[in-house]
């Protein structure tokens, strides 16, 4: 089995949902225009740490089509630089390739007695040194306010994925790995700050109207990007590799109950009667109703 910190985050908010798309091979296909928009900022944050703000500023027409959007990348990134200096922290080399979206293997088999083989598998934004020591950095999009004292702070407190991939990275290097990066980009809503608001401007102007409006304090003093350190136990990494072993066990456990005596939806779930779901789930019509999964609009299964 390989098994991500994604999946595992999957698995503990509903079972089912990972029985679908994992097991299953179900696929949400309802558009995600905002995805595209937090991938694009990774890619070009990336590329920042290789080639610096200049070169890709020029590259962001090309990169982005959507010349408004495109605008916001821009916003972002000299607000960025504006608030961190021109150059990131250097990019580390591992097993000499670039940390930049390093992908990571550790074997976990051990750890669940060889019953089965358990692959923790991963993508890192950056990895990078602060001297001498490695360090870990992932970046993430938001629409909430990201001030520090925000509540999406305090969500991140209790997010696996920095101390996961401290894990990964510890492992993998043979080093412990007690640091780690959040840098948060957060994505323009004219709805909120009055400074993106662009309706009925040419774009040329828009462009001018932001990148102006660089130090001008917004509307409920959010702030547009920041960067906060995170330290990394022991304690905490141990925490982690037995929830997620458990939780493989767990998987492999209803996986091979699945694969002998066919699908029972019921086991997938913690509570039969009651969708433990917070967000609105594409899904929810096949597990509340008989609907067949197939029938639903944007769900569509692999071959």
């Amino acid at each position: 089995m390989k098994l991500s910190v994604s999946s595992y985050n999957k698995f503990l908010q509903c079972p089912r949902l990972y029985y679908l798309e994992k097991v299953l091979k179900y696929k949400d296909l309802t558009p995600k225009p905002w995805l595209t928009f937090g991938s694009g900022f990774g890619e070009l944050m990336a590329m920042v740490d290789m080639f610096g703000v200049e070169n890709v500023v020029e590259f962001i027409p090309n990169h982005i089509p959507d010349e408004i959007k495109a605008v916001h990348a821009e916003y972002l990134i000299r607000k960025w630089e504006l608030q961190y200096g021109k150059n990131p922290q250097p990019v580390m080399d591992v097993d000499g390739l670039p940390g930049n979206e390093f992908e990571f293997n550790v074997d976990l088999s051990h750890e669940v007695d060889d019953d089965f083989e358990l692959i923790f598998h991963g993508f890192i934004d950056k990895v990078y040194e602060v001297d001498g020591e490695p360090r870990i950095c992932e970046r993430k999009t938001t629409s909430d306010p990201i001030n520090l004292p925000s509540a999406y702070w305090n969500r991140l407190d209790f997010d696996p994925q920095i101390v996961g991939y401290s894990l990964g990275m510890s492992m993998h290097l043979g080093a412990d790995i007690e640091h780690g990066t959040y840098e948060v980009f957060r994505k323009p809503q004219k709805a909120i700050d009055k400074l993106f608001d662009h309706k009925g401007m040419e774009v040329p102007l828009y462009r001018e109207k932001l990148l102006t409006g660089l130090c001008e304090p917004l509307k409920r003093d959010a702030e547009m990007v920041a960067r906060r350190g995170y330290f990394i136990t022991q304690d905490k990494r141990d925490a982690f590799l037995s929830d997620f072993v458990n939780t493989a066990k767990q998987i492999e456990s209803l996986t091979l109950d699945f694969e002998a005596n066919g699908p029972n939806m019921e086991k997938w779930t913690r509570h039969h009667h009651a969708c433990e779901m917070h967000l609105p789930c594409i899904y929810k019509p096949g597990c509340a109703t008989d609907k067949e999964y197939e029938d639903i609009q944007y769900i569509e299964k692999e071959d």
